[in-house]
């Protein structure tokens, strides 16, 4: 099976990635955005379960949830098993991707249990509401809340509210990069670390990466517009920053930004394009470019050297930011 660009020259993947996307594409009989929704829910939702069936005895995984106004958020828990159940820890809010259409903290463990082992922090994870049902500002609402209610219930958590970040990938990516602009805006929780990897900010569909990849494995251009399409509410929704964080008029003063971008993906201008805004802003920011791989890659950590080598990375920068004895 040859992958290729848009422009028919041969993708240089990651030979260890390769049988991952080989069986993720035999899945995929058809596109993203023209499978029926519920219909694709469950199937992935089978799909992962399958995958990420191991125990794992090291991270503590518990469930909760949120009472927010009709409807409860529920929210997914990791901690390390192997520390003093009395210490506080560092805490990562960490929102799933799925084009907020699809995905769930459950499916994805195997990222937030690398990140809590890697870390020693604790991992929030919400199932926030999903278009096309709940369109923005439904997520979003979910995100914040839950960023909110992390750092007013640290006692309870067992977290050290000084020390938080938010991460996400995708659709994930861009929630957390919208709850960072959030809480500068309202004065709300401060954040040590905005971990962005290949996150969705902005809507040009006409940028070199775009076009490049319009037909990439994982991700086309024409899926995610369609995702787009499902969370924007409303024609003004493309207007407001915690949709759309490319079109902030600010990015001074946020928290410090960690930005993975992949070299196949329809986003990878998104990343590169955001990185350079907060840069020219003063927020520090670094920004990772993942040769080899496309959109997503995050999933196949069990297998892809360069996505282990990309996780040493996440880690270590994590680690930076939210460390006491490293800070």
């Amino acid at each position: 099976m040859l992958f290729t660009t848009n422009d028919m020259r041969p993708m240089d993947l990651d030979p260890t990635y390769i049988p991952y996307l080989k069986k993720l594409i035999s899945g995929k009989k058809i596109p993203t955005h023209l499978e029926n929704v519920g219909l694709r829910r469950s199937r992935v939702a089978k799909e992962r379960k399958a995958i990420n069936a191991e125990i794992y005895h090291d991270v503590r995984i518990t469930s909760t949830y949120i009472r927010s106004g009709d409807h409860d958020i529920p929210i997914r828990l990791y901690r390390p098993s192997n520390v003093n159940q009395d210490s506080l820890l560092p805490a990562i809010i960490y929102f799933h991707g799925g084009g907020w259409m699809y995905g769930s903290a459950e499916q994805s463990d195997p990222i937030c249990v690398a990140y809590c082992r890697g870390t020693g922090a604790v991992i929030i994870s919400p199932d926030y509401r999903l278009s096309p049902e709940d369109p923005f500002p439904a997520g979003f609402d979910d995100c914040y809340e839950t960023l909110c209610w992390s750092f007013n219930q640290a006692t309870y958590l067992g977290i050290d509210s000084s020390r938080l970040a938010v991460a996400g990938e995708s659709s994930g990516g861009n929630l957390a990069a919208a709850c960072a602009l959030e809480t500068r805006n309202q004065n709300g929780p401060e954040l040590k670390l905005q971990m962005l990897n290949y996150p969705a900010l902005g809507t040009d569909f006409d940028t070199e990466s775009y076009n490049q990849n319009k037909c990439a494995p994982v991700l086309s251009a024409a899926e995610m517009k369609y995702f787009w399409q499902q969370y924007l509410g409303t024609e003004l929704d493309q207007l407001n920053p915690r949709a759309v964080p490319l079109i902030a008029s600010d990015l001074s003063n946020l928290a410090p930004a960690f930005i993975i971008v992949a070299e196949y993906d329809p986003l990878r201008d998104d990343g590169i394009n955001y990185a350079s805004r907060l840069e020219a802003d003063g927020t520090p920011v670094v920004l990772k470019h993942v040769h080899r791989l496309p959109h997503g890659f995050m999933r196949s950590l069990a297998i892809s050297e360069d996505v282990q080598r990309a996780l040493v990375d996440i880690i270590n920068a994590f680690r930076l930011a939210l460390l006491t004895n490293e800070n």
